[in-house]
């Protein structure tokens, strides 16, 4: 005895509609560890900028330091230059002694001032990395809300064309005919009854 057309179709709905819910659970999967990923970097991005945020900071400390350095040095100079011309018997706060001891002074200074601006344009270059990163964590942080989001539609789509299929599906099981239960059922047994 044959398999009727209603068994058929009723199996061949089921296996469609099992693969439609797999996919979805699959593809559902899939956009959940993109969202991991997305996550995952998005943190690392934060602490990319976090360093870069501590680095700026030791910029600008270490340029502080080396252009107190660098006075001190210009300092300790022009009290020596001032001793060297006492000791020599030349009037220190007059004159020549005067203009050696600010260009001393002054070129210590100098070099000071351009420390300081060499260690806030690092610390400005720090600074600017640290904020275009942030940004980069959070456009993966908003990307990874898109994967989420797409997890969740691809369950749900699934599940509503499995419905859908299953529905159409019974709908035709039942207005499937029978063609050879209809011959037994009419009574005839075979060809030219």
């Amino acid at each position: 005895m044959g398999v009727s057309t209603g068994i058929m179709m009723a199996l061949s709905t089921g296996l469609s509609v099992v693969g439609q819910i797999q996919q979805g659970n699959a593809n559902a999967a899939a956009a959940n560890q993109n969202a991991a990923n997305a996550d995952a970097q998005a943190a690392q991005l934060d602490r990319q900028a976090e360093l870069d945020r501590i680095q700026a900071q030791r910029e600008t400390v270490a340029a502080t330091e080396e252009a107190k350095r660098i006075r001190k040095a210009g300092d300790k100079q022009a009290a020596a230059s001032r001793a060297a011309l006492a000791a020599s018997g030349i009037m220190v706060d007059q004159g020549s002694s005067i203009n050696i001891n600010e260009d001393i002074t002054g070129g210590a200074e100098s070099d000071a001032m351009n420390t300081l601006l060499t260690g806030e344009r690092k610390a400005k270059a720090y600074t600017t990395s640290a904020d275009e990163t942030n940004r980069s964590a959070s456009n993966a942080r908003s990307q990874a809300a898109q994967y989420r989001s797409a997890a969740s539609n691809a369950k749900t789509s699934s599940l509503l064309f499995a419905g859908a299929t299953a529905l159409t599906g019974w709908r035709g099981i039942k207005t499937a005919s029978d063609p050879i239960g209809d011959f037994y059922q009419r009574g005839t047994r075979g060809a030219g009854d």
